[in-house]
């Protein structure tokens, strides 16, 4: 059932582990929900044991397993254990882990999509690693960068007129000096507005020239060097967007953990999608491209390990 029979299934169920773990581990109330069940540290990003009584708590709730099942998370270890570590993930065991997390309904998505094998599953010996020093010049940065992105899932929709119409991004930072109150949100052209779902509030407004707008995003409190937070946004788009081609993600120092989804509508859907890289932020050249297949729901998906002083992204052909 999870596919580990062929080496394309076993790609596949190691492709969902992946991203099943790094969302356990970076989402925060995914991991909150975890750890709360922790009763002692244990090595690694996530604690099967802690996991497997989540999943327990759920089952009984839900009146699948009886309550007398005093041993339920202890039998559930293992299967957390070999889900975790991508050996096996039976649907039902998916499903376990989509409920008693509450997922988000994009999360849930993505984790079916490539268990199913209907996402786009690159295997690490094509992904070609990190994306690095592709900019031939430094981008032009309004505001001086005092963080670093540890991880940053975007995912990218677009409309039935061909324009972006929403952008979502969860991003977890880190500061790299003491006193740093905020994340500076640079808005993506056509964008007029950001809205903080969680981890920030929307601060003061900048405008540079020859950037975008600038919006503060205001942490709780100051984050000292080495603090890590993490905050959930998204942009609003103006009435009169343009009609896109690509959308490029670019560092121009390095950020790692970068997950890059973009949705397409129904109709119309691009002819042909390339991942590519490019030699500047915004204009420039292609400096490398491979086709893409267009997942069932209409999506694209990249996930790569870092990416620095870089520009790197989708693009298509409608």
């Amino acid at each position: 059932m999870a596919g580990t029979r062929s080496a394309d299934g076993r790609v596949t169920a190691a492709a969902t582990a992946d991203l099943l773990r790094r969302l356990l581990a970076e989402r925060t109330a995914y991991r909150t929900r975890w750890e709360q069940q922790e009763l002692r540290r244990t090595p690694g990003p996530v604690s099967s044991s802690a996991v497997a009584r989540v999943l327990a708590l759920h089952l009984w709730d839900s009146g699948e397993r009886p309550d007398t099942e005093q041993d339920l998370a202890r039998r559930l270890k293992d299967r957390v254990h070999r889900a975790l570590g991508g050996e096996f993930l039976s649907r039902e065991t998916l499903e376990w882990f989509v409920a008693a997390f509450a997922m988000d309904g994009a999360d849930a998505m993505a984790l079916r999509a490539l268990w199913s094998g209907t996402a786009q599953v690159v295997p690490a010996a094509d992904a070609g690693g990190p994306v690095a020093h592709t900019l031939r010049l430094p981008q032009y940065l309004p505001v001086r960068q005092r963080h670093r992105t540890v991880s940053v899932f975007e995912r990218h929709v677009i409309g039935r007129d061909g324009a972006p119409e929403r952008h979502r991004t969860t991003r977890a930072v880190m500061a790299c000096e003491d006193g740093v109150g905020s994340f500076p949100c640079r808005l993506p052209p056509g964008a007029v507005d950001v809205t903080v779902l969680r981890g920030a509030r929307v601060g003061a407004r900048r405008e540079f020239p020859g950037s975008t707008p600038v919006v503060e995003l205001a942490f709780p409190a100051p984050l000292a060097a080495g603090q890590i937070a993490s905050l959930e946004y998204e942009v609003v788009y103006g009435p009169f967007r343009e009609r896109v081609t690509e959308y490029r993600r670019v560092a121009h120092a390095r950020a790692d953990n970068v997950d890059l989804v973009v949705e397409f509508p129904p109709a119309p859907r691009p002819a042909r999608v390339w991942w590519a890289t490019w030699d500047h932020h915004r204009d420039g050249t292609v400096l490398g491209e491979t086709p893409v297949a267009l997942a069932r729901d209409g999506s694209v998906h990249r996930f790569v390990p870092a990416l620095e002083h870089a520009a790197a992204g989708f693009r298509w052909a409608w």
